[in-house]
């Protein structure tokens, strides 16, 4: 099929009180990767309103046209409204490809704009890559249960849609010298457009050590066999200035946060230093970590978690984890 009039990867940056959240950033960085790679140019659409931060900082992160739709009727997410005012939009440019966060916004706008644009979606993809002969982008996500790897392609329709999950990639290295531009784009929309009226918002509890933006995790899974062993691990946290992830057991047990869990139910983070105390390794929880260093130390030399590592280290926790604070505390002095 000849899909020439189809062009660019855009990227759906919703903004979040009038801010470019982090993940556009590095999806934006990501997207520059396939659009070289396919002689695509990268095209962001901010959409949201009151911006406050500076769109052109995008173009520094890999955008070559940054679009902003800003209007007080999308200062909060409505899917009916936020549909109409891209649909339109989307549908004059012709996108080659269009990427979302797999945010609670863009697993439920991506589908909206699906439906409008006739395309299908891949939903929570945790690795892009490209075929450059047939120009298509291959979305890889798990699959059967987080047992397998599936890789997605869409040959047969345009745009190519999927939602990413935040914080699989690395943020991207600003280039000051990339040149680019931020076009106004008006939106149309009235209060009947709306499709929900919000009376009142309720915030949740501030999370002061999100495992999303740690540079360092320390995490934990279902070797760690009491509750005592999980206090030793926020322990050594502490003393590390990191942040405390664990895997899903340990969110189920009720002795973390849903908020702190890591894995293809959860968050997905790159951090420069990740400590998997007691996690197995399973594709489930790995595919959502992208370290620089892991380091793992688990009693069982087999488990998968001891080769994906780049330090292993064979112990039992109950041993090792008070040995280690020690340690650290002794070099902190």
């Amino acid at each position: 099929m000849d899909f020439s009039d189809h062009k660019g990867i855009y990227v759906i940056g919703a903004l979040l009180h009038g801010k470019i959240q982090k993940v556009t950033g590095e999806l934006t960085g990501e997207a520059r990767v396939l659009a070289d790679q396919l002689g695509e140019k990268v095209e962001v659409v901010l959409i949201g309103s009151g911006l406050t931060d500076d769109a052109s900082s995008l173009i520094a992160l890999g955008a070559d046209t940054v679009y902003v739709m800003d209007d007080p009727l999308l200062a909060h997410y409505d899917g009916k409204a936020y549909q109409k005012a891209l649909a339109g939009f989307l549908k004059e440019k012709k996108p080659d490809t269009i990427i979302f966060a797999a945010t609670a916004v863009g697993r439920d706008l991506a589908p909206r704009l699906a439906a409008e644009l006739v395309c299908g979606v891949t939903a929570d993809v945790t690795e892009l890559s490209a075929d450059v002969e047939k120009k298509l982008v291959i979305w890889s996500r798990p699959a059967m249960d987080g047992n397998i790897m599936a890789d997605i392609i869409s040959p047969n329709y345009r745009p190519q849609v999927g939602t990413v999950r935040p914080g699989i990639f690395k943020f991207p290295a600003a280039d000051s010298s990339r040149k680019g531009e931020v076009v106004s784009v008006p939106v149309t929309l009235a209060k009947e457009d709306l499709g929900t009226v919000l009376k009142n918002i309720i915030h949740g509890e501030k999370d002061d050590h999100p495992v999303e933006n740690a540079k360092v995790i320390v995490a934990g899974g279902r070797g760690i066999r009491t509750k005592e062993e999980w206090d030793k691990l926020h322990e050594l946290a502490d003393l590390l200035g990191a942040a405390v992830g664990c895997s899903r057991p340990i969110s189920e047990q009720g002795w973390e946060p849903h908020s702190h869990q890591i894995g293809q139910t959860g968050k997905g983070v790159a951090p420069k230093v990740y400590f998997a105390f007691g996690i197995s390794g399973a594709m489930q929880h790995m595919c959502a970590v992208n370290a620089d260093i892991v380091i793992a130390v688990n009693k069982d030399k087999k488990a998968p978690i001891m080769e994906m590592a780049d330090y292993a280290i064979e112990a039992d926790l109950k041993d090792f984890l008070p040995l280690f604070i020690e340690k650290v505390k002794a070099l902190k002095k």
